[in-house]
Order: structure tokens, then sequence, then C-alpha cells
């Protein structure tokens, strides 16, 4: 779906709702009417379009995974043959330690950023990266500290 023809479809409750939701994941049907001065079932209406519209893909808490022993971030760039580059994103963002993949403009084709245990883990990660044909080479930033990772932006 177009995002200019699904950014006219939301109006101003159907962004509070999501607004709502951002904050708190967890909240009620009935704790959102309230606030919204709406009904469960309203809410409950609103919600399920939004679903059906794919802007609300899930439902998931916010982890701080450093405190789950994923103390390694990388931030990755690669350039991929042109020819597979579909089919290495596929791929890659199979890949469970693997939390974003971006398809890029630039030098590189691809950036993702994957989480680790420890440093023997990314490096053995690269290496794998690196043994697939298709890539041409990569570019690995290691975060040194988190200012702020957060996927939740404000609704204009």
């Amino acid at each position: 779906m177009r995002t200019s023809k699904l950014k006219s479809e939301l109006d101003e409750t159907d962004k509070k709702l999501l607004m709502e939701l951002l904050r708190d994941g967890r909240v009620t049907l009935r704790r959102l009417g309230e606030t919204m001065n709406m009904s469960s079932a309203a809410i409950h209406n609103r919600l399920s379009r939004l679903v059906q519209l794919g802007v609300v893909k899930g439902y998931v808490p916010l982890l701080d995974y450093s405190k789950l022993g994923y103390n390694v971030t990388s931030v990755i760039s690669a350039k991929i043959d042109g020819k597979h580059l579909i089919e290495f994103e596929k791929e890659i963002a199979s890949n469970p330690n693997v939390v974003a993949v971006y398809d890029i403009t630039g030098e590189n084709d691809v950036l993702f950023i994957a989480k680790f245990r420890n440093i023997e883990e990314l490096d053995g990660f690269i290496k794998q990266v690196l043994r697939n044909p298709s890539v041409e080479r990569t570019s690995t930033s290691i975060v040194l500290n988190v200012v702020k990772e957060d996927p939740r932006l404000r609704i204009p």
C-alpha cells in the first residue's frame, strides 16, 4: 500500500491511538477507551483496521539486550554482487542475531545491525558473511555506547 494513500486514511484519533500504544503496548482496550473517550468496541474496531492496513505489525516489549547478555552491537555495511542483493538481504534478515536490515544508497548496498554476546560471536558471524560469494566487501563498526535505541517515533 502506498504511503501517501495510507497517511490520508489515518485521522487524528488513529494517530492518538497509535501514540498511546507506543507509550504502553500492554494497555487494555478499556483503558484506551477511557483515555480517548471512546468505547472499547470502537477502540477494538480501530485497532483491527490499523492491523489490517499493516500499520500495526505486532505487539512486542522493548528489551534491554545488554541485560540479557548481548553486550556487543555491530553496524555492518556490505557491498553485494547486484544480481544477488535481494537473496542476500533475505538470508541475512533470517539470522537471529540481526535486528535490522536496510537496503541503502552509497558505496555499499546493504546495512544491518546485529547483536552478540561477545566479540568471538561477532567474529564468527562476519567470517560467515564473508564466505558468501556474493559479498564483495564488508565494513563493520562496533557500538561503544548506546545513546538512544528506541524504535518508537512520534507520530505527527
